[in-house]
């Protein structure tokens, strides 16, 4: 007798692919994206933050600034810090950061719904696939208009939309995204007579974390960069011992705040 197998074969998307299914996966990513903050609980981690700067603008003669540990708390939906140390040293933290840099932020979240969220009106374009460890990656190309204000940049008292460009990166099969390349288009802000440039680039790469009894997407590491006219900040981060959140903690963060219990 012969026996009959049913094979279930996830549906493969690459440049021959049906439009339709290249749509299916860019509705499955934006869901996982527009949904990502609401599937995460509390918990803790901590940052650890290199940062340097290049006066020439070229990218190519980097100084270190300082390095920072912060605990990084993520609670209610919101992002608190907490700085710990500066350069290993646990004294006069303010004094040892130096000031007038740019500082990163905002990683857990915000960064997809800049991208993914309906206002942002991105555009996406399919670039490719590729296979690394079993899994399966889908690669688009995006660009987000300056109209759409989906991304601002502060620069002293000046909030400027920026319009972003850059390549995502999706498991293909559930749509969530593992990394984010974004750079902003250039611009800039008017200093008495001159036009200085601003900018940001953003390398955000997600894997699996386990917290408690729960695994989730979350950051990894990063590579961020401000500019400000001839100015480059890079920011050099790795996020580890994530932790879940004990609400019995009395944790003061920087902001002042004192997460509710």
């Amino acid at each position: 007798m012969m026996r009959l197998i049913l094979l279930l074969v996830p549906a493969i998307v690459s440049a021959q692919s049906p439009a339709s299914d290249r749509t299916a996966l860019m509705t499955r990513m934006r869901d996982a994206a527009l949904t990502y903050a609401d599937h995460l609980q509390d918990f803790l981690c901590t940052e650890l933050m290199t940062r340097s700067a290049d006066q020439s603008g070229s990218g190519k003669h980097y100084k270190l600034l300082e390095t920072q540990e912060l605990e990084l708390g993520y609670i209610t939906h919101q992002e608190h810090y907490r700085l710990l140390k500066v350069n290993g040293k646990t004294t006069d933290l303010d004094k040892r950061v130096k000031q007038g840099y740019w500082k990163p932020g905002g990683e857990f979240g915000s960064a997809l719904r800049s991208i993914f969220d309906p206002k942002s009106a991105a555009q996406f374009e399919w670039d490719h696939e590729e296979s690394s460890a079993g899994t399966r990656s889908c690669v688009f190309r995006y660009r987000v208009a300056a109209a759409t204000r989906a991304y601002i940049i502060q620069a002293d008292a000046d909030h400027v939309g920026m319009a972003l460009r850059g390549s995502v990166t999706a498991d293909c099969d559930t749509g969530e995204v593992t990394h984010i390349v974004t750079e902003t288009e250039p611009a800039s802000v008017k200093r008495g007579t001159q036009d200085v440039a601003i900018g940001m680039q953003l390398d955000l790469r997600y894997g699996p974390v386990p917290i408690g009894s729960n695994t989730f997407l979350l950051p990894q590491d990063a590579i961020e960069i401000g500019i400000f006219g001839k100015t480059l900040t890079k920011a050099e981060i790795k996020f580890q011992q994530y932790r879940k959140y004990d609400s019995n903690s009395n944790i003061v963060f920087d902001d002042g705040s004192l997460p509710a219990k």
